[in-house]
């Protein structure tokens, strides 16, 4: 693979956004923000000159971090759809390129005039930081997390543009956000360790910070760590399932795009499961819910609702092209293929992804059998829960295929749209059907949503009759939608008879 700093994409976006006069303009922007920071900096801190060169290098590295996230997600978001409005992505694809130089290039060569700002401010941010105090591990430790978590925006950016028919900013430049809001939401819960996927609590330590929700360590397979080492180690691991993506698809047809290949589907179903568990702090646990603490059946009941996200996750990165589902079925009549192929229809693999996640659960439990009962795990209601939601998954993740080889434009995001319409409609429904009757509106529910299933186990998970009948409709869909889907992929092709010439 080509040094990236030979890589020609790379070298190409080089040439178009650092031209020298745009670079020195750039440059001196830079600086003169550089000396408007240090005013305000020295407004706010005149006396205590130590002070004053740390808040100032604060300043800068905040501005810094927001011109880097935002650029990399938005620069990122669009490189790919861009070039498919302009009509010239497909003139990259038929380079000798691989798709993982192209994916070098793209992720180092588009944001590269938001490394050249950062680049230019870089020299003024270390000394006011040295000056104020701070370490040359501490300053180096910082540009090192901004570089990770700038290249995992970047790559995260990527996808989701491979993804889009249309560029767009808005949805990407959230992706700056998204890990940020982790840390919030995550600090101070049992999955402490999750919130590390945000560069503030590592950079925080660093700086000293005695914030709140770092004033308990995380937690690695129970063990007290720190976030210096999980966040590098979170990063690189969600970045390789984003470069594996990118490497299986960049030259791809955009109707051929699949994220993952069935097998990996799983695998990044089963490793999200275990990060829950690896995370999982054990001191957080006890036999009756009280303050900062959950009991197992809770646990149990978090793993199951991760699962049923997991599960539709998964069915959506392994649906399958109209093209090659129609070969699955050609080769599947003729008893050359089975149901667990990697063109076939996605529910096998789902019963796969929820058949390892139950297992995971039940090895999270035996494994601290010596701590915590076996049967405060409620496994068996755990087991029924994630039937349900498999049942559920199945149907919707059939339904978006059906979509996909159907004839209608954007079938993926009209589907998605319909099934976010038939769940607000049926909450309505059962909402006002159930008024003056909590029976009827659990009946309704239990019908048409996988819900309820994280109710009450009595009587909900035992013997409920609204949930035999909703399983049983469930089942009766599922099969009209295996058998819309088989009516559309063994239609012969049509095609259309030139008149010969006279």
């Amino acid at each position: 693979m080509l040094k990236f700093w030979r890589n020609p994409e790379f070298v190409r976006h080089v040439r178009a956004e650092l031209r020298p006069p745009r670079a020195i303009t750039v440059a001196l922007i830079t600086l003169v923000v550089c000396v408007l920071v240090g005013l305000l900096s020295w407004a706010n801190e005149r006396e205590d000159p130590r002070e004053f060169f740390r808040l100032f290098h604060v300043w800068l590295v905040g501005i810094q971090a927001t011109i880097l996230g935002f650029w990399c997600a938005s620069g990122c978001g669009q490189a790919i759809a861009r070039e498919r409005d302009l009509k010239t992505y497909d003139f990259l694809k038929t380079t000798r390129l691989t798709a993982g130089e192209i994916m070098i290039g793209k992720v180092t060569g588009v944001p590269i005039m938001a490394y050249f700002t950062v680049a230019c401010s870089l020299p003024v941010s270390v000394a006011a930081g040295a000056l104020g105090g701070f370490s040359p591990g501490t300053l180096i430790g910082i540009y090192l997390l901004l570089l990770m978590f700038s290249l995992f925006v970047s790559l995260a950016a990527l996808v989701l543009s491979m993804l889009l028919e249309k560029s767009g900013t808005a949805a990407v430049s959230l992706l700056i956000l998204l890990p940020m809001g982790c840390f919030f939401a995550l600090a101070e819960s049992p999955f402490q360790g999750l919130s590390a996927v945000s560069v503030l609590p590592a950079i925080f330590t660093l700086y000293g910070t005695d914030a709140t929700p770092l004033r308990q360590a995380p937690t690695l397979f129970g063990m007290t760590t720190s976030y210096l080492l999980l966040t590098p180690l979170l990063l690189v691991a969600f970045g390789a399932w984003l470069v594996l993506m990118l490497v299986r698809n960049l030259k791809a047809e955009r109707e051929q795009i699949r994220l993952l290949s069935r097998w990996q589907a799983v695998g990044l179903g089963a490793f999200l499961n275990l990060l829950f568990y690896v995370f999982l702090n054990p001191q957080r646990l006890a036999s009756q819910e009280s303050y900062n603490t959950i009991t197992p059946h809770d646990a149990a009941n978090l793993a199951t609702a991760l699962n049923g996200f997991l599960l539709l996750l998964i069915g959506f990165v392994t649906l399958t092209p109209q093209e090659k589902l129609k070969a699955w079925w050609r080769r599947r009549k003729a008893g050359e293929e089975g149901y667990f192929s990697e063109s076939g229809l996605p529910w096998p693999w789902l019963i796969a992804a929820a058949a390892v996640a139950y297992a995971l659960l039940v090895a999270e439990a035996a494994g601290m059998s010596s701590v915590i009962p076996l049967g405060q795990w409620r496994l068996k209601a755990a087991a029924l829960q994630l039937v349900v939601l498999l049942v559920f998954a199945m149907r919707d993740v059939l339904f978006l295929q059906w979509c996909n080889v159907s004839s209608m434009k954007r079938p993926l995001v009209k589907g998605v749209l319909y099934l976010a319409l038939y769940y607000i409609a049926v909450s309505i429904i059962a909402g006002v059907a159930g008024i003056g009757s909590d029976a009827r509106r659990l009946f309704m529910f239990q019908l048409t949503t996988p819900f309820t299933v994280f109710s009450h186990p009595t009587p909900v998970l035992r013997g409920s009759l609204g949930l035999a009948l909703g399983m049983g409709l469930q089942l009766a869909i599922i099969l009209l939608i295996l058998r819309a889907i088989t009516g559309r992929i063994r239609r012969p092709a049509s095609t259309t008879a030139s008149a010969s010439p006279t």
